[in-house]
């Protein structure tokens, strides 16, 4: 019954046969010249070099008007601009040379499907760029002679496994340079899925330890006294309003505090450091926000920065003890975070100064 109330058909998947256009474009009347073997790829003579090069950022440019295409490229043009492939078993042959070949032509050509200028590291070599990188991008109607490139994309393979701290590093330096940092991930059904990363300082406007006056120290303080550990936490009873509402359940007449919280209230209590467990707490909450627990989610903590009753949770935030360790567990993160509207955020600790990763999906034509 399920299957017969589908009213939309399944989204088209692009084959990309070898030989084969997939531009709606009319093939010009006299065949373009098979590319011939160079040193460093393969070499496409004017006039069609000039075309290439000038209006589709394609190859490096030679002194004598030539191009040098990559692999990579010669399939795009072979699926867009109408150019043959060198010959019968030339993707066989290229495929034992780098067998990522399969991997970054697909990437390429989807990255380009929404109409922005992709273009290889190794093409500008003129450009700053950061180890690991894999090409450049610019916007739509945007030259890539006259204009900066607004990202550094670098690309995995879904199974592959995540350096955070490596791959934090990688968008830093990104950033310093004036680029957005995009991942674009393939898998074993040569679908790619583009993300963004971006830092951002979460903040909230809830009162914090540091905004209690001495009463309101002193009542917490009381309370605290006689508080009853439980199998989560601690409960505490009340005959009057908690002073710290961003920390704690009110449940059967009492403040019922997690143990974290109840970790880090002690820690306050008591004007002692905070080690290793509760510091990210301590930052988080020293930042006007309320934490509940992410269990429905998938991640450590959803986070407030209002009111619980007033508005819903801006963000979904990881720890390195719970992180993803693949890209294809990232995407559930993500792609769950998403589906109820909120942002995914890694908390990295980076030189004694926390760094929050925002990893969001991204789609060809959204810049």
């Amino acid at each position: 019954m399920a299957r017969q109330s589908r009213k939309f058909k399944p989204r088209h998947r692009t084959r990309r046969t070898l030989g084969e256009s997939i531009t709606s474009n009319s093939a010009p009347k006299i065949p373009h010249e098979k590319p011939t073997p160079h040193d460093s790829g393969w070499i496409i003579k004017p006039p069609l070099s000039s075309r290439l090069y000038q209006k589709s950022g394609l190859g490096i440019l030679t002194s004598d008007e030539c191009i040098v295409l990559s692999p990579m490229e010669v399939l795009f043009c072979n699926w867009h601009r109408h150019l043959p492939l060198p010959g019968e078993n030339w993707f066989e042959n290229e495929l034992k040379k780098d067998s990522d070949l399969l991997a970054k032509a697909v990437i390429f050509d989807t990255a380009r499907s929404g109409g922005e200028l992709i273009i290889p590291c190794t093409n500008v070599p003129h450009l700053d760029s950061v180890g690991g990188s894999f090409a450049f991008k610019w916007k739509r109607n945007m030259s890539h002679f006259n204009s900066n490139p607004v990202s550094l994309i670098r690309w995995f393979w879904s199974f592959d496994e995540l350096n955070w701290e490596e791959l934090t590093e990688w968008s830093k330096l990104v950033h310093s340079l004036g680029y957005n940092s995009d991942i674009y991930v393939i898998d074993e059904e040569m679908e790619v899925t583009m993300y963004r990363i971006s830092f951002v300082e979460p903040k909230g406007n809830q009162k914090t330890w540091s905004d209690l006056n001495y009463e309101e120290e002193k009542s917490i303080k009381k309370l605290w006294s006689s508080s009853v550990e439980t199998e989560s936490g601690v409960y505490i009873h009340l005959t009057d309003e908690w002073p710290l509402p961003s920390i704690g359940v009110e449940h059967l007449s009492g403040i019922n505090l997690r143990n974290e919280e109840s970790l880090w209230l002690e820690n306050m209590i008591e004007n002692r450091e905070h080690l290793e467990d509760t510091k990210l707490f301590d930052n988080l909450v020293n930042r006007g926000l309320i934490l509940r627990p992410g269990f429905k989610f998938g991640s450590k903590w959803r986070v407030y920065d209002d009111e619980v009753s007033l508005s819903h949770a801006p963000w979904l935030i990881q720890t390195k003890f719970e992180v993803a360790k693949t890209w294809e567990n990232v995407c559930l993160s993500v792609r769950l975070a998403e589906g109820v509207h909120k942002k995914w955020l890694y908390a990295l600790n980076c030189d004694s100064e926390w760094k929050f990763v925002q990893l969001e999906r991204w789609s060809p034509g959204k810049d």
